[in-house]
Formats: structure tokens, C-alpha cells, sequence
């Protein structure tokens, strides 16, 4: 089991929600599976047409779904399913030590390898955005930070320069954000003039810039994702 974890720890894996209302607002939790001992198990699938999941459902890499089933009370179990129903079932007890094992085993490379590296031309970056537009789910793509990494990405930039000398932000209002800055996955469009950034140093900008509502990252085939300050875990008085 060790090999198969430390091969799918950032592969995308789905699992069922449900929505209730509690105190006039929606809340979203994860349902879990009684098993016949009377345990309860999380059920994580490795493909969205699994005939077990719901038509609510999310999406998560696989380490990161195992750090938040870690984090609810009454889960005993986290058990994963492929598209023939086979399980790999993994006890509360383990996923500690499983998630420490997957942080030493980076920490023990030479450097940790950035998306570009694991991913050089881009194509499982392109590939996740169009998936999740394509998807029935209507979660934001949250693993979205894994397959980043500390990818460059490239701003959408007006031609002139402000009063320092210094390149504009566009910015596009996209439903209720009225103030979202762009990105590219590329350089490939002519007439755009671009500014090569960082992820990380993506979200410190609009971390440190209160008037940005999120951003857009738009893919080569202009299939997009938007994130607001809130999806990027930025602090609600960032807002």
C-alpha cells in the first residue's frame, strides 16, 4: 500500500456532499457510509461516473482528502474505490503516519519538485481546468494548489504604466466579483501583454491588495476557474 499511496497522493479523487440548512445559511458536509460493524467509513472514488456517487459531489487530491478526513470525529475509515468497486481501505489511525511519510518523502529530495517539473509541458494543469468545466460538480477545483505548485503563471497587463513606472492589472468583473485580476497558463495569445508571476506570490499580492476580488486562471482553451479571496484561504479581513 505504501507504493500505491505515494503514487496517488496528488491525483484527484471524489467523493459525495450534502447540502442542509442550518441557521439560515447552506451547509456542506461529506455523508458517511455505516458498515456493517457499525463503523463509519468516508468513501473516496477515482472516477466522477462511479455508479455509488451522488450527483453532488467534490473533488480533492488525494492527500488533501485524507488530511480533512482526519479531522472529523466520526469517521473511522477512509476507503477508496475504483470505477469495478474494489476497495483499499485505510483506519483513522493510519492517515497520520501516511501524511507524515508523504511529507518526509518530498522533504527527502533534493528540493521539492516544482508543477513545472512534474508537469513541464503543462498539459495536467490544462487538462485539470477543462475537467472541472466540464464536470458536473459545482465545487471550486480545491486541489487546484497541488497542480500549481509554483507554477508561473502569466497576468493580463494593460500597455501603459502608472505614474512609478509600474505595469497596470486589468480587471474583469465575473458575476458578483467585480474586481478579478486574470492569469494565463501560457504566453500563446497575440496582442496581450503579459506578466510572468508566481502562484505563491500570486496570492501575497492580492493578499496585500484589498480591492482585488479574486482571480481568473484561464487555460489554453479558454476554459477557466475563478478563485475569490476566500477560496485562496485568505483571511476575512483581507476581504
Amino acid at each position: 500500500m505504501p507504493r500505491l499511496l505515494k503514487a496517488i497522493h496528488l491525483v484527484e479523487v471524489f467523493f459525495s456532499y450534502k447540502v442542509t440548512q442550518r441557521d439560515g445559511k447552506e451547509v456542506r458536509s461529506t455523508p458517511l457510509l455505516r458498515l456493517s460493524d457499525g463503523t463509519h467509513a468516508m468513501m473516496l472514488y477515482t472516477s466522477k461516473s462511479h455508479p455509488d456517487l451522488t450527483e453532488r459531489f467534490a473533488g480533492g487530491a488525494f492527500k488533501d482528502t485524507l488530511a480533512a478526513a482526519l479531522q472529523m470525529p466520526p469517521l473511522d475509515w477512509v476507503i477508496l474505490s475504483n470505477s469495478a468497486s474494489q476497495w483499499v481501505a485505510i483506519a483513522k489511525g493510519q492517515i497520520s503516519g501516511i501524511l507524515d511519510d508523504l511529507h518526509s518523502d518530498r522533504e527527502g529530495q533534493i528540493g521539492s519538485p516544482m508543477a513545472s517539473e512534474v508537469d513541464p509541458t503543462g498539459k495536467i494543469l490544462e487538462d485539470f481546468i477543462t475537467d472541472h468545466v466540464t464536470s458536473k460538480s459545482d465545487e471550486l477545483p480545491l486541489p487546484i494548489g497541488s497542480v500549481l505548485g509554483d507554477r508561473e503563471l502569466f497576468l493580463d497587463l494593460t500597455a501603459g504604466q502608472d505614474e512609478n513606472g509600474q505595469p497596470i492589472m486589468k480587471t474583469f468583473q465575473i458575476q458578483h466579483l467585480p474586481h478579478l485580476i486574470r492569469v494565463y497558463t501560457s504566453r500563446i495569445r497575440p496582442g496581450i501583454t503579459y506578466g510572468g508571476i508566481r502562484w505563491k506570490a500570486l496570492k501575497d499580492m492580492i493578499r496585500n491588495a484589498p480591492e482585488i476580488s479574486g482571480v481568473q486562471i484561464m487555460n489554453n482553451t479558454d476554459d477557466w476557474v475563478v478563485f475569490d479571496r476566500e477560496s485562496l484561504g485568505l483571511d476575512s479581513s483581507d476581504k
